[in-house]
């Protein structure tokens, strides 16, 4: 018996494909620390290359980078080698797992407002030439700053991140409603992550929609729900993505059906820019 994601993997494999230059940005938000954001963004990648898109994960938690620990590979380079001419692009980009690729740049491309017209322009044209991408995903740092800020404007969709607690649920919701006050998005997806039963991810989610609807100006669209799973703990102390060490795990099925739902989305197709209108985003942005 086919189950529902393998259903669902055939509509994807059987949709038409896009044109080879498109891209579509994922910016992974979360209210606080500890709710397994990276873990999941990092999962989600390898995931959805699997399923046959090429991704890159953009790591722009500032400070406190570590999208290359759950990887299992060695931080050795990140976009300042390049703007000081000591690597180049492709020197920077560290493959990981299943051919998932990185980028550790993200404080790089915030400091391009206070570089020279030289050396920003360099950095957009090298994005400009990361054209083999269909997907990429911006792991940003816990709560709301600037960066994050930034990053989730240009990006096409915000996924927020949380759990159950009543803490956590209290962050997301500051994320929301950062999100409305400055209008970055109409809607949000949303990962409840750790639940110990559907009904209690259900109870969550609820509870961030209809306070949402109530006193903000953003729609919550429920990607999905991770459940806990102690295989995802012990993935990460032996720096292997859960996807691949314990691919028949809950936790690891979870990640499958979200990622099914992200590119069986119809908004997956209709809303994605070429790179030149990726790197005109960031422009935008910067001056």
């Amino acid at each position: 018996m086919i189950d529902q994601a393998s259903k669902l993997r055939n509509m994807v494999e059987s949709k038409q494909e896009r044109k080879a230059d498109s891209v579509k940005i994922y910016s992974i938000v979360s209210g606080k620390g500890g709710v397994g954001k990276t873990n999941f963004a990092v999962n989600l990648a390898i995931k959805l290359q699997q399923m046959g898109k090429r991704v890159l994960i953009l790591d722009g938690d500032l400070g406190m980078s570590n999208a290359n620990i759950i990887l299992g590979v060695d931080l050795l380079t990140n976009l300042s080698y390049m703007l000081d001419g000591e690597a180049s692009l492709e020197e920077i980009i560290l493959e990981g797992p299943e051919g998932v690729h990185l980028i550790s740049g993200g404080a790089d491309l915030l400091l391009m407002e206070t570089l020279d017209e030289e050396k920003s322009q360099f950095i957009l044209d090298s994005l400009n030439d990361l054209g083999a991408y269909d997907i990429i995903i911006i792991d940003n740092g816990a709560g709301i700053s600037k960066q994050s800020l930034t990053f989730s404007i240009f990006a096409h969709e915000i996924i927020l991140i949380t759990t159950p607690e009543p803490t956590a649920l209290t962050d997301a919701y500051r994320v929301l409603k950062v999100t409305s006050t400055h209008k970055l998005k109409d809607s949000i997806k949303l990962v409840i992550n750790q639940i110990h039963s559907k009904d209690e991810g259900e109870i969550a989610f609820s509870k961030l929609q209809a306070t949402a609807e109530k006193f903000l100006n953003v729609r919550l669209e429920k990607l999905g729900f991770i459940y806990n799973d102690v295989r995802m703990n012990k993935s990460i102390m032996d720096q292997v993505p859960l996807v691949i060490k314990y691919p028949k795990s809950l936790a690891s099925k979870n990640i499958d059906e979200i990622s099914v739902n992200i590119l069986t989305d119809s908004n997956y197709e209709a809303d994605i820019s070429n790179f030149k209108e990726f790197t005109n985003r960031i422009r935008r942005f910067f001056g």
